[in-house]
């Protein structure tokens, strides 16, 4: 019996053994399984913030988007504003143009009547017999031409033309 118990004293120190080895290799394993959790929380917590962080970035990009957008429209309706402001500048260019035109030719017209204005009493005078008429027409073409030249040189400054040229 002796034997009996020494076999069931090793018997049952085996199994001790064996039950010690499993409540250590529970506990590891428990511990790897919480490292495991803790692990998974964390990488949990990293593909959140990555998705803010997308989130953010595609929100980002949609406001550059509709800035974008903006600036196009603004940038077509003062292409058309400058367009406007362009041709409205030629229209009134051309207008000026035609008025001074108009003026020169009247004072060129003004000029040829005066001019056979002169000549017509120049030949009345000759005719009556005058002897200093030609020195009177010379002086009247004189105050005419100088009335003249006063009156279109500050219009014919700002485009060169000459009066009595016609430009095309």
């Amino acid at each position: 019996m002796e034997m009996v118990a020494e076999e069931k004293m090793r018997m049952f120190k085996k199994a001790r053994n064996a039950l010690d080895t499993c409540d250590r290799e529970l506990e590891d394993k428990a511990r790897e399984a919480t490292e495991l959790k803790l692990e998974r929380s964390k990488k949990k917590l990293q593909i959140e913030e990555l998705e803010k962080i997308v989130r953010l970035k595609q929100a980002e990009a949609d406001m550059f988007q509709l800035k974008a957008n903006e600036a196009n429209r603004e940038a077509d309706t003062m292409k058309r504003i400058a367009l406007a402001k362009s041709e409205k500048s030629e229209e009134e260019y051309a207008s000026r143009y035609l008025k001074l035109r108009l003026s020169e030719a009247e004072a060129e017209k003004q000029y040829l009547f005066e001019k056979i204005k002169l000549q017509e009493s120049s030949r009345t005078s000759q005719s009556s017999g005058g002897g200093d008429s030609s020195q009177m027409m010379y002086s009247k073409i004189q105050d005419l031409l100088q009335m003249y030249n006063s009156s279109s040189k500050t219009e014919n400054q700002s485009n060169g033309h000459n009066p009595f040229r016609s430009s095309s």
